[in-house]
C-alpha cells in the first residue's frame, strides 16, 4: 500500500486536532523524511488550521513529488565538507551570485532549469549546499528566514516595473512551513529538514538566474509610518487580497517578526515594500508560458 492510501485510511478516522501528529508519524517515523516544497507548505498549513484534508493532501504530494532531489537528502555520501564554510546563508547566496561557473548556464528563468542544473553542475551546487555550517541550529534557522525574506524582496530593485518573482515567494512560504513544523517533529530530523529547504533554495535561486540580493533594499526602506495594521489591511482588503501567494508572503513575514522579534523593523520594512510595490508575479520561463506552472524538480507551484 502506498503512502497516500495509508494516509487516507489512517486520517479518515482521526480528529482534526490529531491529524498532524498522525502525518508526522507517517513522514518522520515510519518513513524516511519525504517533505520538500509544496508538501511541506501544505503540511504546515494543515497544522495551523487543524485540517485533516490538507494533511492528507500533503501526504499525497509527498509521495507523488518524490524525485531526484531526494537522493541528496537520503544518501549521506552527498553531505561532505565543502571548500569553504559559513553559518550565514546570505553570504553563501552572495558567493553563488558571484560564482562564474554558473555564468551563461541558462538563457531563461524557470523551473525547467532545475533538473539540468543538477545533471550538469551537481558538484558546484553541492559545494555551496554543504558550505552552510549550523553550529547553532536555532540561530541558523533564524538566519534562513532572514534570507528567505531577502530573496523575495531584496532581489527586487526599488521602483522597478518588473514583477516580483513567483518562485522566490515559495522559498519564503516553505521557510514559514519549516518554522511551524520544527517544534512538532523529532529533534533528530530538525537539521535535515532545514537542509532540505536550503537545497531547494539554492536550486530555485540558480534556476532564476541568480538575481542580486541587496539587503539594503529592505534595511534602508522608509515605511513612512506604516505598521503591521497597514500590512494586514493590504492582505485582507487591498487590491491583491485575492492573490493567495501575495497574502501568504505577507503573513510569513509577520509571523517571522513575531517569532524572532523585529527591533530593526526588517520584516516590517520588507512587508511594507511588498505591500506597496506588488503588481503581480513574474519569473516564469517557457514551461510556465506554455500554460503549465513550473515545478521544483516535479513539485508543482500553483
Amino acid at each position: 500500500m502506498n503512502t497516500s492510501s495509508l494516509a487516507k485510511r489512517r486520517l479518515s478516522t482521526v480528529s482534526s486536532e490529531g491529524v498532524c501528529i498522525q502525518s508526522f508519524q507517517l513522514l518522520f517515523i515510519q518513513l524516511e523524511p519525504l517533505i520538500v516544497g509544496h508538501p511541506l507548505i501544505h503540511l504546515g498549513y494543515a497544522y495551523e488550521i487543524s485540517s485533516r484534508e490538507l494533511a492528507m493532501e500533503a501526504l499525497g504530494l509527498a509521495t507523488t513529488s518524490y524525485n531526484f532531489l531526494h537522493k541528496y537528502l537520503d544518501d549521506d555520501s552527498y553531505t561532505k565538507p565543502s571548500n569553504y564554510s559559513t553559518s550565514s546563508p546570505i553570504e553563501i547566496l552572495r558567493k553563488v551570485a558571484e560564482d562564474k561557473r554558473f555564468d551563461n548556464v541558462f538563457d531563461h528563468q524557470g523551473a525547467d532549469n532545475i533538473e539540468p542544473l543538477f545533471e550538469n553542475h551537481e558538484a558546484v551546487v553541492l559545494e555551496h549546499w554543504n558550505a552552510w555550517h549550523l553550529p547553532n541550529p536555532k540561530k541558523q534557522f533564524e538566519d534562513s528566514q532572514y534570507a528567505a525574506v531577502a530573496l523575495l524582496v531584496a532581489s527586487h530593485e526599488p521602483r522597478s516595473s518588473n514583477p516580483y518573482d513567483f518562485f522566490l515567494v515559495h522559498l519564503l512560504t516553505t521557510s514559514h512551513a519549516v518554522r511551524i513544523l520544527l517544534p512538532l517533529i523529532p529533534a533528530k530530523f530538525h537539521v535535515a529538514l532545514v537542509r532540505q529547504w536550503w537545497l531547494l533554495t539554492l536550486a530555485v535561486y540558480i534556476a532564476q538566474i541568480r538575481p542580486m540580493v541587496a539587503v539594503e533594499y529592505i534595511t534602508e526602506y522608509d515605511t513612512e509610518g506604516k505598521d503591521w495594521d497597514w500590512v494586514d489591511k493590504q492582505a485582507l482588503g487591498g487590491k491583491w487580497s485575492m492573490d493567495a501567494h501575495y497574502v501568504k508572503g505577507l503573513r510569513a513575514m509577520k509571523v517571522a517578526a513575531e517569532t524572532w522579534g523585529d527591533g530593526q523593523q526588517y520584516y516590517l520594512k520588507a512587508a511594507c515594500r511588498l505591500g506597496t510595490e506588488f503588481d503581480g508575479w513574474g519569473g516564469f520561463g517557457p514551461l510556465e508560458a506554455g500554460g503549465r506552472r513550473g515545478s521544483a524538480g516535479g513539485q508543482g507551484y500553483n
